[in-house]
């Protein structure tokens, strides 16, 4: 039933613990209430992410309250993984001149003070003394007012422009985003310059991510594996449809592995055609759809044979005249011909066919690992049958 089984063993056989390394996908959404003045132009913003390792920065965006940033990342997983996000404006022209008027303009030259001639005494003091010519005091110039910061974008930016940033420790995620899609936020930590020169730390808004794990898969070659969070999310999506049952009834088949016509039990699941026991209720066949090419009303075909110069009826075999039933073709001129106990039957059957066949969505290897690992992971604990029972009976 499993297109994947003997490959899945192979691979299980192949598995070396310690040799893979799942893989972490960070989707930063972009940023939520950012709480700094914004100014009267334009400004790009961009984010870059760093491991320690590596750093990669996004494409710019337009600086506003709730910035759009819509950029990805793939990260290897490890026991100490943590990244931070830094935000950082673009030094534009009018960013620097904000950061320019935050610096306090000089203070004024202080005026030497002019000191009135010492008087000369006696008679000639008297005479010469004229209350015309009298030096006046200089008036003192009037106190400078005290420097005022003004409330810019560029008092909450360093020198090379950086606004905020998130640390994130991905064990603290780690089990809420395994094999699925976590969204989430973490606050964005900055700085705003006080009046008496020293920076306040603040929190400036909020950053909203998207995670996904991927668990080490040993094995599975790297190509194989999804390339971003939208493989991830498709291919889980693909693999829960492989197991869904979609139709059951009852058919009789003739071709495949039935050499007569032999009544089964059927049921469509994914993209098999899985025949039961009815005794044992176990599978006992099963005919992958992937592989049909088409499936054909054979009322539609014998209509066609009958009609003046077509073939004849007798070149299919007589099975078009079988009332009910149709066929399934698959590539090598192969067929399976089957007839339903009712036409309301036979419709249904059709209509189910024909909206699988050609239309199956694919079912990659890596995502049939992790369904298996995660109905593993959901079995109860078996417990053993010599463990003493915490209670004994009286």
């Amino acid at each position: 039933m499993n297109e994947y089984s003997k490959q899945i063993k192979e691979y299980r056989s192949m598995e070396k613990p310690g040799k893979a390394h799942g893989k972490v996908f960070v989707r930063v959404l972009g940023v939520r209430g950012l709480n700094v003045p914004m100014p009267q132009q334009a400004t790009a913003l961009t984010c870059t992410l760093n491991n320690g390792i590596h750093f990669v920065t996004t494409p710019e965006t337009r600086l506003s309250k709730d910035p759009r940033i819509d950029q990805e990342f793939e990260l290897i997983e490890h026991n100490k993984l943590e990244f931070t996000l830094t935000l950082k404006v673009r030094r534009d022209p009018h960013i620097t001149a904000q950061l320019q008027a935050l610096v306090p303009p000089p203070a004024p030259p202080v005026q030497p003070t002019i000191s009135a001639p010492k008087s000369r005494g006696g008679m000639l003091s008297f005479f010469s003394s004229s209350p015309k010519k009298q030096l006046r005091a200089t008036p003192p110039p009037p106190p400078t007012p005290p420097f005022k910061l003004p409330d810019n974008l560029a008092r909450y930016l360093k020198q090379d422009g950086t606004l905020a940033r998130a640390l994130i420790s991905f064990k603290d995620v780690a089990a809420r985003c395994d094999t699925r899609l976590f969204e989430t936020s973490y606050p964005l930590i900055g700085q705003r310059v006080e009046a008496s020169g020293g920076p306040t730390t603040m929190e400036l808004g909020e950053i909203v991510l998207q995670m996904f794990r991927l668990p080490p898969l040993p094995g599975v070659l790297s190509n194989q594996l999804p390339q971003s969070l939208e493989d991830c999310h498709r291919g889980l999506r693909h693999v829960a449809w492989h197991k869904v049952t979609y139709f059951e009834g009852t058919l009789t088949q003739n071709g495949g592995d039935c050499m007569t016509w032999r009544r089964r039990r059927l049921r469509v699941i994914g993209a098999n055609l899985v025949a039961f026991n009815d005794v044992t209720k176990k599978a006992t066949a099963t005919i992958n759809l992937k592989k049909a090419i088409a499936v054909e009303d054979n009322q539609d075909t014998r209509t066609r044979a009958l009609s003046p110069g077509a073939q004849s009826v007798d070149d299919y075999g007589g099975m078009i005249t079988v009332e009910r039933s149709f066929r399934l073709i698959f590539p090598g001129n192969q067929e399976i011909f089957f007839f339903a106990d009712t036409d309301d039957e036979k419709a249904k059957w059709l209509d189910v066919f024909r909206a699988l066949v050609g239309h199956i969505p694919p079912n990659p290897l890596w995502a049939e690992l992790i369904w298996q690992r995660q109905q593993e992971m959901a079995k109860p604990p078996t417990q053993s049958s010599s463990s003493k029972p915490l209670i004994s009976p009286r």
